[in-house]
């Protein structure tokens, strides 16, 4: 009589631990779906960020590209500038010497 009593203890205990294996196994299985999708977008994010490293590489040699042209302009308005205040020079003195000239 106590042998049956163990044996439909044993018997609920096996039905309770198949109930919580299954369940752990259904709870496994939908973590391993979301580290899939985890590792999918971990990998896409690093796609991303590569390409936004290269674009940012890519900004920086436009922006010294940029900023070569424009210290050449620079360059070229200083010689253009010197240019004028030469030509205006020369030309204020010639008028001052025609001036002296006429006066005297």
């Amino acid at each position: 009589m106590i042998s049956y009593l163990i044996d439909a203890v044993l018997l609920i205990a096996l039905g309770f631990t198949s109930m919580r294996v299954t369940a752990m196994h259904r709870e496994l299985a939908r973590l391993r779906s979301y580290q899939g999708e985890f590792s999918t977008i971990v990998n896409e994010t690093a796609g991303t960020f590569d390409t936004v490293i290269a674009a940012a590489h890519a900004s920086t040699a436009n922006l010294g590209r940029l900023a070569s042209v424009l210290n050449t302009k620079i360059d070229e308005a200083h010689e253009a500038i010197a240019a004028l205040d030469a030509r205006r020079g020369f030309n204020a003195a010639t008028a001052r010497g025609c001036a002296d000239a006429d006066n005297s």
